[in-house]
């Protein structure tokens, strides 16, 4: 028996970051945990791997490209999958840098078969090396 995909939701909005983790666990089976804060997310990433991150941009401790970046900088964390999610119109600093992203308010199905191919993503990436 394999463990279920662990997914942590970086988002200041209580009630979008329930809304994710609902559909991804009852859509797809997948575990989710939840914060607030860009801080925490950072102090939380360098102990807790986690398969995939859903990153909200602006945050409350430290926005979400920075958090993306301190996860980049760590070699246990360099490779976690992200999906940002914003309300700002950031749409070149995001393609710069070559980042996924859904803009709010999102369509739920839309953002289900985001995760489920970036996951993929990582599968193959995995199964490479």
């Amino acid at each position: 028996m394999s463990n279920p995909v662990c997914v942590l939701i970086v988002e200041d909005d209580e009630c979008i970051a329930t809304l994710i983790a609902d559909a991804l666990k009852e859509e797809m089976d997948m575990r989710t945990l939840i914060l607030h804060n860009g801080r925490d997310a950072i102090r939380f990433l360098a102990d807790q791997p986690v398969d995939l991150l859903i990153l909200d941009y602006q945050l409350p401790g430290a926005d979400g490209l920075e958090v993306f970046d301190t996860l980049r900088r760590n070699v246990r964390t360099a490779q976690t999958p992200v999906l940002f999610i914003t309300a700002n119109e950031k749409r070149a600093e995001f393609q710069r840098r070559d980042l996924t992203y859904i803009r709010k308010p999102f369509n739920l199905f839309t953002l289900l078969a985001i995760v489920e191919e970036r996951l993929s993503k990582r599968q193959i990436i995995a199964a490479s090396t």
